[in-house]
């Protein structure tokens, strides 16, 4: 192959002048499209799985709340205080400071 003035320039390597047959380009291209479809689906997957575990919270946090109100009788507010103050370690009940605004103290607190 010669350049502009002549000068013999050295093919290069996987390029169109080794006149590789389109049919084999073609299927080259077909298989590294093949290749990223297969990562596509790989990654959507994931993120269905991902979609699924959220979905799966919401619906168990929710059926969670509904025990709760259904178990509070319909005091949401202190069915909501009793888990908190179940779920605090007892030294923080015993430490917490008044709540802003009132001369009681926060939910949780003994």
């Amino acid at each position: 192959m010669q350049g502009l003035r002549g000068e013999s320039k050295p093919k290069r390597e996987g390029t169109l002048d080794q006149a590789k047959p389109k049919t084999l380009i073609a299927i080259d291209h077909l298989n590294s499209a093949y290749d990223h479809v297969q990562k596509a689906i790989s990654i959507f997957n994931a993120v269905t799985m991902d979609l699924e575990k959220g979905a799966t919270f919401l619906s168990t946090y929710r059926d969670s709340l509904i025990k709760t109100v259904e178990m509070s009788g319909g005091n949401v507010t202190a069915a909501i205080e009793a888990q908190i103050k179940d779920f605090l370690p007892k030294r923080l009940r015993e430490n917490a400071p008044p709540m802003p605004g009132t001369d009681k103290q926060q939910p949780g607190a003994a």
